[in-house]
């Protein structure tokens, strides 16, 4: 189920109202390209969003990218038509952009590179990181050498050559580590620095040999490189890239888990003090879990809008927005995985008598929403009887809600039957129906919230088929417990 996302497009949030002072003018030139329309784009994780278009060319036969306000310092891309071939290129302050000139040419090959013969000129930065791509290509040419020569050794099994040669091998990690480190103090001011040594892998220590000891050196240091308050990066690939492999690659897949490594890295934002990277984590994390389609992990939305946007640090958000959050989020808090479930008390379509949600005493118990009218949910519950039937002599019980009130009733038991659903199905006039769906903050049928014996919820938002599978694991450790 998605949560309303009331947040305006970050991406160009920031594009539109993030321009600095100054100017910009870019000059692009491309021998052998007979299209009219170039494209300047500028990059947010590794999608290309587009900053300017120019559908003609000037006097002397370049493209002319030129307004009154300087852009915003990141990685850009030059793209062409008719298959959208690109270059990149970064761009870093606004003095560069008064008078900065790209020049390239298409090579006709079957990949036609743009990049071969691509010139820069009036860019610091850029001359900065070809100098780096140079010294790269230095070293790998070193690599080959010294790996041929370590080939030769052991061919000769000389033990002293191979130990050498080794020692020469790890020698060139430490040299290509100390020239990064040596621009960014050389070039403080400078992006390309800061993409270089911010994009770096921690460093394990050689004591460390267990695996878990490794994981939790990796996981600790991850971050050490990256610079938080410049938000030039946030137009990049590192940021967005490096968030990802954190939470997804780093972080354990449970809520509380995931919610606290979101909460790491917005406040590592907050504590370097830049509003707009703070701005770019906060809103790009709450999309992501409101978006969330992994069971319970709207959890981390919850985590995040509470601490974050309801205590008044959204400060880009107009009261409406804010408020649309933080009611979803108060809605969905108690109904987290791990908390008590909602009381239902509702009667029973057959006989009308009362039956509460608590004073079922089964391991396992499925509240499920459902209308007799919906598709989807006749559907679901063609799927639900062959799992109850396999699963009721276990200890599972369904607790099924009809949608439809006690004055429409009938429409509820024709289904029942017709369905063949054998569990427990409750209707009741529209005010505690009502007030039921409001608890469970019921916004579609059909849908089902899986509790435990103590009706703690367990997974919420389930298909049959993945309910099944909950259901044989949760009834095997169960029954292994109680045999104890």
């Amino acid at each position: 189920m998605m949560r309303r996302i009331l947040l305006l497009s970050f991406v160009h949030y920031f594009w539109f109202l993030g321009t600095s002072t100054g100017q910009h003018k870019i000059t692009v030139t491309i021998d052998g390209y007979k299209n009219d329309t170039c494209i300047l784009g500028y990059q947010i994780g590794r999608t290309t969003y587009i900053a300017q278009q120019v559908n003609e060319r000037n006097k002397d036969g370049d493209f002319v990218f030129e307004g009154e306000e300087a852009l915003l310092g990141g990685l850009y891309s030059v793209l062409i038509k008719p298959k959208n071939q690109f270059f990149q290129f970064i761009l870093s302050n606004d003095e560069e952009q008064k008078d900065f000139k790209i020049k390239t040419k298409i090579i006709d090959n079957p990949a036609r590179d743009l990049t071969k013969h691509l010139k820069i000129k009036n860019s610091p930065d850029n001359a900065v990181f070809e100098e780096y791509k140079a010294f790269l290509m230095a070293m790998r040419t070193r690599s080959e050498q010294l790996e041929a020569e370590l080939s030769a050794a052991k061919q000769k099994k000389d033990k002293d050559q191979i130990a050498a040669i080794n020692k020469k091998i790890q020698n060139l990690d430490g040299e290509v580590t100390a020239y990064q480190d040596n621009l960014l103090k050389k070039y403080p001011t400078l992006l390309s620095p800061k993409l270089i040594t911010g994009s770096r892998q921690p460093e394990i220590p050689k004591e460390l040999v267990e695996q878990v000891d490794i994981f939790r050196y990796y996981k600790a240091h991850f971050w050490d490189n990256y610079d938080w308050a410049d938000e030039r990066l946030i137009r990049t690939p590192i940021l967005k890239e490096k968030i990802e492999t954190y939470i997804e690659k780093l972080t354990m897949q449970h809520v509380d888990s995931v919610s606290k490594a979101c909460e790491y890295i917005i406040d590592q934002a907050l504590a370097a003090k830049n509003k707009e990277v703070f701005q770019f984590v906060a809103v790009y994390l709450l999309n992501k879990y409101a978006k969330q389609e992994v069971i319970c992990m709207d959890g981390v939305y919850v985590a995040i809008a509470q601490k974050y946007y309801c205590t008044g640090m959204a400060y880009w958000l107009d009261s409406t927005q804010l408020e649309g959050i933080c009611t979803d989020a108060a809605k969905m808090a108690p109904l987290r995985c791990g908390r008590s479930a909602p009381e239902v008390r509702l009667k029973n379509i057959n006989d009308s008598s009362y039956v509460s949600l608590y004073s079922i005493k089964k391991p396992f118990v499925a509240v499920y929403f459902w209308d007799p009218t919906c598709g989807n949910c006749a559907k679901m519950s063609e799927k639900l009887v062959p799992i109850y039937e396999k699963y009721k002599d276990r200890g599972f019980e369904i607790l099924g809600v009809c949608s439809k009130s006690w004055k429409n009733v009938e429409l509820c038991r024709t289904k029942v039957e017709k369905q063949k659903m054998n569990w427990i199905n409750l209707s009741d006039e529209p005010y505690p129906l009502a007030w039921v769906k409001k608890y469970y903050d019921l916004r579609s049928n059909p849908f089902i919230y899986l509790l435990d014996e103590n009706k703690n919820i367990l997974f919420k938002r389930i298909s049959a088929q993945q309910l099944d599978q909950i259901l044989e694991r949760e009834f095997e450790r169960y029954e292994k417990q109680h045999k104890k």
